[in-house]
């Protein structure tokens, strides 16, 4: 450590935006990184490299609007999940979200069935991967 005026101060190599969280803060912000990357990723692959090939009229590809929605309501229960009694409305406010946005997204004749499908299989499959440990615990087949 090193003082300066009578405080002291960590060394400047380790004087980062990362020091300074403490470690369950740090594992929050790694996990909503890692989704964001898997979101991202499977938009590359769903979203824009079928309309590269097929064109921008499909209704197959991965709706980004559900998969946005989903990072959204993701990041937003590291803050509900601090309460528990707002953990039930919380879920039922995420699925009306994500019921209203599939409806809207069919109603414009922006997706059809299989695209919502993939954009939720894509957000809820970015968040499985990602605490895979702790659903490998409650998932048995």
């Amino acid at each position: 450590m090193h003082s300066f005026l009578g405080t002291e101060y960590p060394p400047l190599t380790t004087v980062v935006f990362w020091y300074t969280y403490p470690m369950k803060t740090k594992k929050q912000l790694r996990d909503i990184l890692l989704v964001a990357c898997y979101i991202l990723l499977g938009l590359l692959l769903l979203k824009f490299i079928p309309i590269y090939i097929w064109g921008e009229t499909i209704l197959f590809d991965a709706s980004m609007h559900l998969s946005s929605a989903i990072f959204v309501l993701y990041v937003c229960w590291y803050f509900i999940d601090q309460n528990k009694e707002w953990r039930i409305p919380y879920l039922i406010f995420s699925l009306v979200v994500l019921s209203i946005i599939s409806t809207q997204r069919i109603l414009v004749d922006a997706h059809n069935d299989i695209g919502l499908l993939l954009g939720l299989v894509l957000g809820v499959g970015a968040i499985m991967l990602t605490h895979r440990r702790y659903f490998r615990k409650k998932l048995r087949f």
